[in-house]
């Protein structure tokens, strides 16, 4: 597999992971708002509108992170090791608002960890001490 692939992956990957969880958090707004008897409860624990809509800022956030950390892969690729660890750590958080139905967060994953795997470009080796003279 050649390095373009590899970039092409994690971006598409990552790309795919940022959607899914602004989509999944998206809903959880939505359904804290319009529909808040669909939310599970947890016996003993009271879950209040207002911690629902911290929660969705807070992934709204991640997501936005997630899919700005692709987006960088595809038009800054002298940095993709820096994007990738971006991807890695705002996928991780957002397991605490579904992850993007868990999918997004298990392809956020994925996609950093192949946007780390990638080498970097050198040229041909040379035999000269500073390249060709």
């Amino acid at each position: 597999m050649s390095q373009g692939d590899k970039t092409t992956r994690a971006y598409k990957l990552s790309l795919i992971a940022g959607i899914l969880i602004l989509t999944n958090t998206a809903m959880l707004g939505a359904a804290a708002t319009w529909f808040p008897g669909i939310i599970p409860k947890i016996p003993g624990v009271i879950i209040d509108t207002a911690a629902l809509y911290r929660l969705t800022a807070i992934g709204l956030t991640l997501g936005a992170l997630v899919f700005l950390g692709a987006v960088m892969l595809r038009t800054k690729s002298a940095n993709k090791k820096v994007w990738g660890v971006m991807v890695i750590v705002f996928s991780i958080p957002s397991v605490i608002t579904g992850g993007g139905f868990v999918i997004g967060f298990i392809l956020g994953m994925i996609g950093g960890a192949s946007a780390l795997s990638r080498k970097l470009e050198t040229g041909p080796p040379t035999n000269e001490p500073f390249g060709s003279a």
